[in-house]
């Protein structure tokens, strides 16, 4: 599967048009804002921003962050990184396209915002 027929069979799983914009788009689930990129040929990643991280709480918030990165235990597979450019806090996750059936690649979007939604609790 192409990123370009990953973006058109999750729109029609999901009930929606979506296009692939350049190698990107962007849907939201469960009202989590998600953007998918094409990594390549055969790679999708999939971000969202968590937001910025209150200066009081950074030590804490990266602490927390690094340990749910450990084995990927409190991240459902993803990867918690704090953007250089800005300070916020990102969740990102590749997957590989050959691996993605539409049905797999609705269930693992799900799967996303439901960590992000964890983060950003």
């Amino acid at each position: 599967m192409t990123f370009g027929e990953m973006v058109e069979v999750l729109g029609k799983n999901l009930g929606i048009e979506l296009t692939d914009e350049g190698g990107a788009t962007a849907v939201e689930i469960d009202g989590i804002p998600v953007v998918l990129h094409a990594a390549g040929e055969d790679l999708v990643l999939v971000h969202a921003d968590l937001g910025e991280i209150a200066p009081e709480n950074r030590d804490r918030v990266l602490a927390a962050a690094m340990e749910a990165n450990f084995l990927y235990q409190g991240t459902g597979g993803a990867t918690l990184a704090v953007d250089p450019r800005n300070g916020r806090l990102h969740l990102q996750k590749y997957n590989w396209l050959a691996r993605l059936d539409p049905e797999k690649a609705l269930m693992d979007l799900t799967r996303f915002a439901d960590t992000v939604q964890t983060w950003k609790g």
